[in-house]
């Protein structure tokens, strides 16, 4: 399949997201419709060849692998070009991965949040690739200010992170593995529902960032106050980026980074996720049960859920309404919505956040 189009004199143009995904065997749309790797790929490209999808690479077997499998009967290939022309290691090794590439990082979370839906495919990740001797893409960066919160600066900008109580707020990410840059409308939601709860008074012993990407949003809540934070992130490639952007805020020695949620019920004031609306119903008991509750069993903590698009909305809001006994109120940018649990809001039906 065809490689990301080289880019050209504009700076953004060195960047695409990445969409990495894994494939159990054979996928099901959510339609019914059964459909193999190949047949998948075609799909990818008719649905979004035209809606920002660049380019998709199917991952690679050498000789090695294909030998440890035993697909081969020995790593030497003593001549390439004689290999059997239908001969595919990849489609034979079980866990195949896809990589796809988008102009942009909505058209890569759109993509994100479709296939969560479709049965023998996991999203792993979004993240930035740049290109490979390209220092241009960094122009494509510039400071984000994000209403609510504050502000959001390249890791190469000069200066310290810098948390003013009831005011705006400076955090620095690096653009690189890991969702979060503060570019994108769910990342901007979550980030405002953060200094909301901290600003009114929240408490904030200890935060769980579930699906943490690169760590912008638990850093940001240490960066506000938090005295722990869990930032849980399935995708082990980005974990040492995590630690680099809490170690560059000065919140290093307060984030501490897993690729599992931690077990303890009932021992974080603030439980935040941005993901999809899949991931989200499918823990919707582990992150109920870890936000903090009263001795009546009540939520005294937060719950802020993002990565929603509107059909969304309906289950989602039912899963957590019903193990909360709280409605939320939801906050939109764009085509993107956010829903806050807060303890404040135990009435029937939602209201509009300040």
């Amino acid at each position: 399949m065809p490689a990301p189009p080289p880019p050209d004199s504009d700076p953004a143009a060195s960047i695409t997201w990445v969409l990495d995904l894994t494939l159990h065997g054979d996928v099901t749309l959510p339609d019914g419709t059964l459909l193999d790797r190949e047949a998948l790929i075609e799909w990818l490209w008719g649905r979004w060849g035209d809606a920002g999808l660049a380019g998709v690479a199917e991952g690679t077997v050498d000789a090695t692998e294909a030998a440890a499998h035993g697909l081969v009967e020995s790593a030497v290939v003593l001549d390439a070009a004689a290999a059997p022309a239908d001969r595919d290691w990849v489609r034979e090794v079980g866990g195949a991965t896809i990589s796809c590439w988008f102009d942009d990082e909505s058209a890569a979370r759109a993509a994100a949040a479709t296939l969560a839906d479709v049965r023998g495919c996991s999203v792993t990740g979004v993240r930035i690739e740049a290109a490979a001797g390209d220092a241009g893409w960094r122009a494509g960066f510039t400071p984000i200010e994000v209403p609510g919160f504050g502000t959001v600066r390249p890791a190469w900008d000069e200066g310290l992170a810098d948390a003013k109580h009831a005011g705006a707020s400076t955090i620095y990410i690096e653009p690189g593995a890991g969702f979060g840059t503060g570019l994108h409308e769910t990342t901007q939601l979550c980030l405002a529902a953060i200094a909301a709860w901290a600003d009114g008074g929240g408490r904030l012993d200890r935060v769980l960032d579930f699906g943490s990407g690169s760590g912008i949003l638990g850093i940001a809540a240490a960066v506000r106050g938090a005295g722990h934070v869990d930032a849980v992130e399935i995708d082990p490639r980005v974990h040492e980026a995590i630690r680099t952007n809490a170690a560059r805020n000065r919140v290093g020695d307060r984030v501490a980074v897993a690729d599992v949620a931690p077990v303890t019920a009932g021992a974080c004031d603030v439980v935040v996720a941005n993901i999809v609306a899949a991931v989200l119903l499918h823990h919707a008991e582990t992150l109920c049960r870890a936000v903090r509750c009263d001795s009546a069993g009540r939520p005294t903590g937060a719950v802020i859920l993002s990565g929603l698009l509107a059909a969304d909305l309906p289950a989602v809001t039912a899963a957590y309404e019903a193990r909360l006994g709280t409605a939320p109120c939801v906050t939109r940018r764009g085509d993107w919505h956010c829903l806050q649990f807060e303890p404040r809001r135990m009435v029937a039906g939602g209201e509009s956040c300040r």
